[in-house]
């Protein structure tokens, strides 16, 4: 019996040994630029909780915090089509324009490149701005955080219109 018992708790252990050496799975391809053929595999906590402290920073408007969460040559690829310069004084100026905004994520997943190089976190949002001129802008956002060496590298977002029906389906 004892013989059993050790011989059961030799193969329980390696099949646990096994699985703790085995590679991440990738999944997805990406075609473009010098990254075409790579894959991604599962990102870490660490960039979604990144992603959601810059949303706080965000929803506070508080432009010093939010901007030490990008890299010194961040860029924006703003719905709009623009590409904007990432700085203190982006944010500052932006927020002064507003009375209050709201940012509020419907979901957060994180992938990596299978290289490690690149984080990319994707978020679909609704995103409210309440402008000092009394006009609001409500959209359905989504949103690419690019994050390089633990800081958000490049944000790409996509706008689409509140549809007529959008609370029905709102979760």
């Amino acid at each position: 019996m004892k013989k059993l018992l050790l011989s059961f708790a030799v193969i329980l252990m390696a099949a646990c040994n096994k699985n703790n050496t085995e590679e991440p799975a990738t999944v997805g391809e990406w075609y473009a630029t010098e990254m075409a053929g790579k894959s991604f595999k599962l990102g870490d906590q660490e960039n979604i909780d990144l992603i959601k402290q810059a949303g706080k920073y965000y929803n506070a408007m508080d432009a010093k915090n939010l901007a030490a969460m990008f890299s010194e040559t961040a860029k924006i690829y703003a719905h709009t089509g623009e590409m904007l310069e990432v700085s203190e004084g982006l944010y500052n100026e932006y927020f002064a324009s507003l009375d209050s905004l709201f940012w509020d994520p419907k979901g957060i997943s994180t992938q990596t490149l299978e290289d490690d190089s690149i984080a990319v976190v994707s978020i679909p949002s609704d995103d409210s701005r309440y402008f000092k001129d009394g006009t609001v802008e409500e959209a359905l956002l989504f949103e690419r955080f690019w994050i390089v060496d633990g800081k958000i590298q490049t944000i790409v977002q996509y706008k689409r219109e509140v549809g007529k029906n959008y609370e029905e389906f709102k979760f």
